[in-house]
């Protein structure tokens, strides 16, 4: 174009445009370019500002640069430089991830973060280093918040304090504890968050009182991962209890937990009557028992969907014939999930045969239990983490 003159675009297209760049993020392009490309277009004009600017600071990326410096300057200025804004820059994070900063913040600034972003807050990740108990106030003001991951967080919190914070935010569904939590039964009268239905948890279990324990009303998904000790007694002492027998329906099992099934072997699995799908180290189906396969069509496992990931024993080399199983005490599975570190475990000659087993179970399958499986048949999959 030779005309110096601009054309003018409607506001309805502009907002299109900056859509269509969001997604781009969403449909796994790369994050920081993308976060460029919007920083660009919200510097063409101030029509254009108004139209991108949602979707700039939606998910903002903090782990480039001076990033995060430049973001906290610019939503939670300190009070000597606060000015007055038109907009709530703050009011439109929808997700703020800082998993991968550690020195970047301090314990006051990232509570003054949160209270900045707390209007409207679906996703949190926290930091290893800058959340403290400090950071719980403005915390349990982010009511809007669905998924609270405290995994990273460095500094030993108590478990009552962290109920106490989000016992209000209703909208909360998924949480993620520190390795660093206490989990045990202290007769505390704070409520988990009605709505809470995935929970993972770390850290140490006082089992003595875990039969007792009261998990979230509506918990159905618990992932169990760098905990201190997972041996056969304490696993089963966590699973025994009479909420998690008759209302859990999905458990993971990371390979980062230390002394997994030291002292033998269990059959806990059976104990836990709604259980559909389950997460494990391969090598873990010999301590659960799953292998070797015994005859148990009277009482099979009840799970429809199981997912191996890389072995607990980096020893572990054993070939596994998984097809007996699915004809004995498997032989209700309909998903069979594999991490690509386990292909050389489950030879590829028996794929097709596990494949023709589980759509067998498939076709005998009611169609509301197929419905909270991942996939069908047997798949590959990516390796989890923690």
């Amino acid at each position: 174009m030779t005309s110096p003159q601009c054309v003018y675009l409607p506001t309805e297209v502009l907002i299109h445009i900056a859509k269509f760049i969001f997604d781009g993020w969403k449909n796994n392009a790369d994050p920081p370019s993308y976060q460029v490309t919007l920083q660009r277009f919200c510097s063409v004009s101030r029509q254009w500002y108004s139209a991108g600017i949602e979707f700039l600071y939606y998910r903002p990326q903090l782990d480039e640069g001076n990033s995060f410096l430049l973001f906290t300057n610019t939503v939670c200025p300190s009070i000597r430089s606060r000015g007055r804004r038109k907009v709530d820059l703050g009011s439109l994070v929808h997700v703020l991830n800082l998993g991968s900063l550690v020195h970047h913040s301090s314990n006051s600034l990232t509570a003054r973060l949160l209270g900045r972003v707390k209007k409207n807050l679906r996703t949190f990740v926290a930091p290893r280093i800058s959340f403290s108990i400090n950071s719980l106030a403005p915390l349990a003001k982010c009511k809007e918040l669905c998924y609270l991951s405290l995994h990273l967080v460095a500094e030993p919190i108590a478990l009552p304090a962290i109920k106490k914070a989000i016992s209000n935010i209703d909208k909360l569904q998924s949480l993620e504890l520190s390795s660093t939590t206490l989990i045990t039964d202290d007769s505390s009268t704070e409520d988990w968050p009605p709505n809470l239905r995935y929970l993972q948890v770390g850290g140490q279990f006082v089992t003595d009182r875990m039969y007792s324990f009261k998990w979230p009303p509506n918990l159905v998904s618990l992932t169990l991962c760098g905990c201190d000790s997972l041996n056969t007694p304490i696993l089963e002492d966590i699973l025994i209890n009479e909420q998690l027998r008759t209302t859990l329906t999905q458990l993971i099992i990371h390979s980062a937990n230390s002394e997994m099934f030291k002292e033998g072997p269990s059959g806990i699995l059976r104990a836990l009557m709604a259980l559909e799908s389950l997460r494990i180290p391969i090598d873990l189906l010999y301590e659960f028992l799953i292998l070797p396969a015994f005859d148990s069509r009277d009482s099979p496992l009840s799970i429809r969907g199981l997912e191996l990931t890389a072995p607990y024993n980096e020893n572990f080399s054993t070939v596994i014939d998984i097809c007996k199983a699915l004809k004995m005490n498997l032989s209700r599975l309909c998903a069979l999930g594999i991490s690509a570190s386990c292909l050389g475990i489950i030879p590829e000659a028996s794929h097709a045969k596990i494949d023709k087993c589980l759509w067998k179970n498939i076709d005998k399958c009611p169609e509301e239990e197929l419905d909270s499986l991942f996939d069908l048949g047997l798949y590959v999959m990516a390796e989890p983490m923690c």
